[in-house]
């Protein structure tokens, strides 16, 4: 199918066209028909699949037949400012032949240039949940003229602990208008969300097919904690010109790394909570235009990073959840292209492997390398990743020896 076939208006069109897309992705080609006939609904899909598209697209077309107003017509939550950010340019990009107007709001800036830009009126709000709230409270913002309701990561939203803002935003919401609801996981508190408050909607599951995963491979070094950074070197003189997102547990974690990296005359930027929304902003513009080769991040400031075309990740400490693991995998590999996960895994970590094995429904298989620490473990022949099963797990093929 091409986005032409789909239910979409000719400044759309052309908006995609300019992007260069031409076929739309699974999630886009089943929610938009039903978007646009005005039906509530809950997608599910995996990061990276073009879900942002699925419901701004049909956002767009709807509001460009009313005409601007003082008010937004749409909201849309989202759980970090990242994430925000790139939902705006999304909208500002496929409406670029429009005349819509579209604000991001989120904390760790001035609320004033985003009370000020409310003022003169807009069409399109996305928001952090803390931030709309603040803004709310001040009378900055009213939702009483809001037809379109997203929520963007619903899962992440309860991992995050944001589901009482949500529901509270939720409850201040007009009873007529379309609520669109998209996760990763339709798991129970993201069902229950919807059950009572969307009422009926349909859902768009596009994650219960075969998703190709094949080009991705996975490897997994045992390496004592003091020789991650020796390992770390090692990879990047095997690969000095290969763009890395690294990933680390803690904050402090990442500033420690950036400073041992900076001090191999590396280009390294850092995001996580603690710098402020330019300094991360600064960060990513720079990793995607290669101005750094190295970007360390946290979980929750990485979360619903888009970087295109990543070849490699690196798992400089093994998250604590197995979901986790996935969404950091998720950051590489994208569109057809191949990526490399990385897991550096210390003997206090081990026991953080067996809920990743979990998911997986196979173990990693551990790779040799100078600085190894031996530890006991089943040998597994295995391919990388082949088809995403029923039960919306990742399978390793393998057999034991």
């Amino acid at each position: 199918m091409l986005f032409s076939s789909l239910p979409l208006i000719q400044p759309i069109l052309k908006a995609v066209d300019k992007k260069g897309y031409t076929t739309p992705s699974p999630i886009q080609e089943a929610a938009i028909p039903v978007i646009v006939e005005g039906k509530n609904v809950l997608g599910r899909a995996e990061t990276g699949t073009g879900k942002t598209a699925a419901f701004s697209l049909p956002i767009i077309q709807t509001l460009s037949k009313l005409g601007n107003k003082r008010h937004p017509s749409a909201l849309v939550l989202a759980p970090t400012r990242e994430l925000v950010e790139q939902i705006k340019d999304s909208f500002i990009s496929y409406g670029s032949f429009t005349n819509l107007k579209v604000l991001a709001v989120y904390g760790g800036v001035s609320d004033r240039p985003q009370k000020q830009k409310l003022a003169k009126g807009i069409d399109i709000l996305v928001a952090t949940p803390g931030r709309l709230l603040d803004l709310i409270n001040q009378k900055a913002v009213m939702l009483k003229f809001i037809s379109h309701f997203v929520i963007d990561e619903a899962d992440r939203m309860f991992d995050m602990g944001f589901i009482a803002d949500v529901t509270k935003i939720m409850n201040m919401l007009p009873k007529n208008k379309q609520t669109l609801m998209f996760s990763a996981t339709l798991d129970r508190e993201v069902m229950a969300l919807a059950d009572q408050h969307i009422g009926t909607y349909e859902v768009v599951d596009v994650a219960n097919g075969e998703v190709d995963l094949e080009h991705i491979t996975h490897q997994l070094f045992y390496v004592s904690k003091r020789k991650k950074i020796e390992l770390l070197k090692l990879h990047i003189k095997e690969g000095p010109a290969l763009q890395t997102l690294i990933f680390t547990r803690t904050k402090r974690g990442a500033d420690q790394l950036s400073k041992l990296i900076s001090d191999m005359h590396i280009k390294v930027a850092v995001i996580h909570g603690d710098k402020s929304q330019h300094q991360r902003l600064r960060a990513l513009q720079g990793f995607k235009a290669h101005k750094y080769e190295f970007l360390i991040a946290t979980d929750v400031a990485a979360r619903g990073l888009d970087i295109p075309a990543l070849p490699r990740i690196i798992n400089y400490d093994v998250p604590e959840q197995a979901d986790a693991y996935i969404h950091r995998m998720g950051r590489t590999g994208r569109a057809g292209l191949s990526g490399d996960v990385y897991t550096y895994c210390t003997k206090e970590e081990r026991l953080l492997l067996k809920p990743i094995f979990k998911e997986l429904e196979s173990p990693l298989i551990s790779t040799k390398h100078p600085f190894e620490e031996v530890v006991e473990v089943k040998k597994i022949q295995a391919r990388p990743f082949a088809k995403k099963t029923g039960k919306h797990r990742y399978r390793l093929s393998g057999r034991k020896r």
